[in-house]
């Protein structure tokens, strides 16, 4: 008898964390699961070291997959060196399945772009070129709308991207930050100056 959940079904998340819950027990990495979004993290002073480590981690890994007849997607997967100005990440070899990760200087983990050297400048671009959009569009609403809608217009366009996670890269360098100051102050500008 066939049996299964069907796909987009209400309990089919819950049912997959139950299923890959032990996975963390699989290897020494430090894993962290949202969803289906699986993170692997190894610490090292020494990069051969650390290569060694996570190369063997991976095969544990791996094992643990087959048993539970799931597999990675090599295509979707890459490893970031942090600190890496030290090391060519192109010399760190990271394998699974006889198949070669690409390594990535940044990479977005749960909507926050992370770089190997934590300035949080890629993040701060992104959340730039968001907030410019939805000054954009704010800039427009001002002249055919009330203060009200415009403040329930920011708190939904605006506000969140600035909220998100900002405990993590607010705390970037303030030339870093400035973009993000420089649009904020403009459009209080705006709204002070539309009456």
């Amino acid at each position: 008898m066939p049996c299964g959940v069907p796909q987009d079904s209400v309990i089919s998340p819950l049912l997959f964390l139950i299923y890959i819950n032990d996975i963390t027990k699989a290897s020494s990495f430090h894993t962290t699961i949202f969803a289906d979004d699986i993170n692997v993290h190894l610490s090292n002073s020494c990069c051969n070291v650390l290569q060694t480590t996570i190369n063997i981690e991976l095969c544990k890994t791996d094992h643990w997959l087959r048993a539970n007849k799931l597999s990675v997607n090599c295509n979707k997967t890459n490893f970031m060196l942090l600190n890496s100005q030290k090391h060519n990440p192109t010399l760190f070899k990271v394998i699974i399945n006889n198949h070669s990760i690409a390594p990535k200087n940044n990479l977005k983990y749960l909507g926050v772009l992370l770089d190997n050297e934590l300035s949080w400048k890629p993040h701060v671009q992104k959340v730039k070129t968001q907030l410019s959009r939805a000054c954009g569009v704010i800039s427009k609403l001002k002249h055919y709308t009330t203060q009200f809608v415009l403040k329930v217009v920011y708190n939904s366009l605006i506000h969140p991207y600035l909220n998100y996670s900002i405990l993590s890269w607010g705390r970037a360098s303030n030339a870093t930050i400035q973009p993000l100051i420089k649009l904020q102050k403009g459009y209080k500008n705006n709204k002070t100056h539309q009456h």
